[in-house]
């Protein structure tokens, strides 16, 4: 018997989807392989007939979608997240092949962490704003002469991978591994980066009046640390470092 509790950990987000057809059939999509958790953030059109539509067999899925104004709402109390996109760049952060990226969504997963999933608009993709928010970008391998897919074909084929994937929620020796730190949610993260922007501001770090140095700096650490995945107790010891050279910066 399958323990498929792991999947309502993952959420699949679509970013300002244009087309009610796309988000119904990527309700089936999900429903396919077993995946409950769709959320929207600023759909152009839904609720929609069409969605009902693509959505057969899937209702359950589409009536339980949740809706966000915008991305940060969306992603509270996530403590992983991934990206699906064609496109690459040292504005974009690290890009994964689609195996080894479900792969440690699931493994994330298994240890019940909340994941979130990001694809882009149907016309742009996600956009480089949207990117910082990922530990990492995940692309999926196709033809050069049609290299893009669908909104729906990505979430598909997404889900696929995953249902696929081999997760290693056990050591190698086949022994269940120690008890995981809590992970620092992404809203607890972004707190974090404000008051560090704050002292790099003191410290004369960024040059002032440089805004693309300014913004390519937090960038570049808020990769880093999302990459790492910080613990709720790091995350209180990098709170307090900050906090220190508040106080000695006066």
């Amino acid at each position: 018997m399958r323990d498929d509790a792991w999947k309502q950990n993952i959420s699949f987000v679509l970013v300002c989807p244009r087309e009610a057809g796309n988000i119904g059939a990527s309700a089936r999509a999900l429903k396919n392989f077993g995946f409950p958790r769709l959320e929207l953030v600023a759909p152009k059109k839904f609720p929609a007939e069409e969605a009902l539509w693509f959505a057969h067999g899937a209702l359950d899925v589409l009536e339980n979608i949740k809706i966000h104004e915008g991305l940060e709402d969306a992603l509270k109390g996530k403590t992983l997240i991934a990206g699906a996109s064609r496109r690459a760049g040292k504005q974009r952060g690290p890009v994964r092949t689609l195996k080894e990226g479900v792969e440690r969504l699931k493994n994330h997963a298994l240890e019940g962490r909340p994941v979130s999933i990001l694809f882009g608009s149907e016309d742009r993709g996600l956009s480089n704003g949207q990117t910082e928010e990922c530990a990492f970008l995940m692309n999926i391998p196709a033809g050069p002469e049609m290299p893009s897919f669908n909104l729906s074909q990505a979430v598909l084929l997404v889900a696929y991978e995953l249902f696929l994937a081999d997760g290693q929620p056990q050591d190698a020796t086949g022994g269940k591994q120690p008890k995981k730190e809590k992970l620092a949610a992404h809203d607890e993260m972004s707190f974090f980066y404000a008051r560090l922007r704050e002292v790099l501001d003191s410290l004369h770090y960024i040059p002032r009046g440089n805004k693309d140095m300014e913004i390519t700096i937090l960038k570049n650490l808020k990769q880093i640390l999302s990459r790492a995945g910080i613990t709720e107790w790091e995350l209180k010891m990098l709170h307090g470092l900050v906090s220190q050279a508040k106080t000695r910066l006066g």
